[in-house]
């Protein structure tokens, strides 16, 4: 008996977790738009899942803002605006820079091997103007850098930003694939050379750079959906 109750409890909360896995993706990827309105019923019914597991799912992501609850008590995705996108990264920008100087601190040959790899596959990816994959390759850049700097503290908040952060990306449909390789480039730099000051600053730039293409995402997108709403 105690058996079946553990089998069930796995099934219940594999559901939840492919819930909250499968909506997230769907947030971030932009496949449900800012302000989309959620029908649970009609969403257990797609995923093949119960209403149980996907409140749960639904409370998670609401914890995380990527859904919020209307006036009405139902759901929509979490809306987007120029004024967030650009609080989401100049805070970003600031712990990036502090992560790339304690990475600069802490790197070994080794590590610089690692770091080396993602840059050029940045690079090559750039030239063939593979914008998923120039993510992709830019992403591990970052995650290795925030294992390098050992700032548990700062890796956290940056996790919770940067699903945010991906979404106004793929609003934005576009990174300049090019200008995105040399920075990584400049940057990896600076940290062979252990110049935290250098490399702090650069990841900044970098960043910040991104920022204001974000904030044209959004408010194309803002005019688009107002012009529907008229």
């Amino acid at each position: 008996m105690n058996e079946l109750i553990k089998n069930v409890t796995a099934i219940r909360i594999s559901a939840k977790d492919f819930a909250y896995q499968e909506i997230k993706n769907r947030i971030l990827k932009c496949e449900f738009t800012p302000d989309q309105p959620i029908v649970e019923e009609e969403l257990a019914k797609e995923l093949e899942i119960s209403r149980t597991p996907l409140r749960e799912a639904m409370q998670r992501l609401e914890l995380e803002e990527l859904v919020v609850r209307q006036p009405n008590g139902r759901l929509k995705v979490a809306p987007v605006s120029a004024q967030e996108v650009r609080e989401l990264f100049v805070v970003r920008s600031m712990l990036e820079g502090v992560i790339a100087a304690e990475a600069a601190e802490n790197c070994t040959e080794q590590d610089i091997r690692h770091l080396s790899y993602f840059v050029q596959m940045v690079k090559q990816t750039s030239d063939e103007r593979n914008m998923e994959d120039v993510s992709h390759y830019g992403s591990q850049f970052h995650t290795y850098l925030y294992e390098l700097s050992q700032n548990k503290t700062a890796v956290k908040i940056l996790r919770q930003l940067n699903d945010h952060i991906t979404r106004y990306r793929r609003l934005a449909h576009f990174i300049d694939t090019k200008k995105t390789s040399v920075e990584h480039e400049v940057i990896l730099d600076f940290i062979k050379k252990k110049n935290k000051h250098n490399a702090e600053s650069m990841m900044k730039n970098h960043v910040l750079n991104s920022m204001e293409q974000a904030v044209a995402a959004v408010k194309q997108y803002e005019n688009s959906m107002n012009k529907i709403s008229d």
